[in-house]
């Protein structure tokens, strides 16, 4: 049977023009529980009828992954406990874990998340694990999938990966600190990797998105966590990203694109999210996830506060504007999400 879904036309959203829902946030820490200490890094699949998040929370400092689901984005329902778990004292990933990113394969859930282990992997390496419903997952055995080298030995983390329609292949960008950078060094960079399993990958040695160049800039310190949106109609790359300035520990949330997910250019309205004074997130906005949506884009990301852990809130994409950088057609959008959810809904209504 052909599954048809009506969704309104699509627009984007120019810079700035991102409006913060009232409520946030809409994810936030449970007091006594695995995540009582935050809840940071949200990562949210939408396949028609669901909403699925993973993020990363953290008690006394143990940090783990856990899942919640919404029918409508705005109201989440927490599965109790963690879905993954760093392993033993001794695994590569047994100091820490964080995401990450999740795609759905046509038959399973695939989790590209970062581990970091006491002896060994110390300042991160990428791991795979896959799961049939997004809660059971099993790890990789031959974890982890993407380690240190000159490029990124001194810090690897915030992986993010995307696999378009039609493509054969694996897309991850990911926040990195090169070993040439002095070991006192901040700074963070994007890096380009491509894979044809999702397992094997081949790193490109330029940054795909660098700190900018002026020293005033808003993003002029590090740029990080990346999340990647590739539109067909366009053929273009669009990218979100998190900025820190020299000066500020406030990070704010940019754009930018790419014809061939090498090297990024930014968007001439950035930042396109920053923090609300007096409000929870106050200190800051980072770590988004942006996800297309029946009535256009919504963005999920980490709030931060001064003396409070991080909190998860969204916004959505006002409608009636246009990111000159990123044309598309809603047609074409509407199509990409058809084909891109149908046989995941399919495979839910069998189940």
């Amino acid at each position: 049977m052909f599954l048809l879904i009506n969704l309104p036309v699509v627009t984007w959203a120019d810079g700035n023009q991102w409006a913060k829902y009232s409520g946030n946030p809409v994810i936030a820490p449970t007091p006594g529980a695995w995540d009582a200490d935050y809840v940071a890094q949200p990562r949210v699949l939408f396949d028609g009828m669901q909403y699925r998040m993973w993020y990363v929370g953290s008690s006394q400092k143990a940090t783990a992954i856990g899942f919640a689901n919404s029918t409508d984005g705005v109201a989440w329902t927490k599965t109790p406990g963690p879905v993954l778990t760093p392993g033993s004292h001794d695994a590569w990933d047994g100091a820490f874990i964080g995401l990450g990113s999740v795609v759905w394969d046509g038959s399973q859930f695939l989790m590209w998340y970062v581990g970091a282990g006491y002896t060994s992997f110390q300042t991160g390496a990428v791991g795979l694990a896959t799961s049939p419903d997004g809660i059971n997952w099993g790890k990789y055995a031959g974890n982890p999938v993407l380690r240190p080298s000159s490029i990124d030995q001194r810090l690897i983390t915030t992986p993010y990966v995307i696999k378009p329609a039609g493509s054969p292949l694996y897309n991850m960008w990911y926040a990195a600190r090169r070993l040439a950078d002095p070991p006192s060094s901040s700074v963070l960079r994007i890096i380009y990797a491509t894979s044809l399993d999702g397992i094997t990958w081949d790193k490109f040695a330029t940054p795909a998105l660098s700190p900018s160049n002026e020293p005033s800039a808003w993003d002029s310190g590090s740029v990080y966590a990346p999340s990647v949106f590739y539109d067909n109609y366009s053929r273009t790359f669009g990218m979100w990203y998190t900025g820190l300035s020299q000066a500020s520990i406030v990070p704010s949330i940019g754009f930018a694109t790419s014809k061939d997910g090498i090297t990024f250019t930014n968007s001439t309205n950035n930042p396109f999210l920053t923090q609300t004074p007096g409000a929870w997130d106050s200190g800051g906005v980072e770590n988004q996830d942006v996800v297309l949506t029946p009535t256009g884009f919504s963005i999920y990301y980490d709030g931060i506060s001064v003396n409070a852990g991080n909190k998860i809130g969204f916004a959505r994409a006002t409608q009636g504007f246009a990111i000159p950088e990123f044309p598309a057609s809603s047609t074409v959008l509407i199509l990409t999400v058809l084909v891109t959810l149908i046989p995941l809904i399919r495979k839910r209504k069998k189940s």
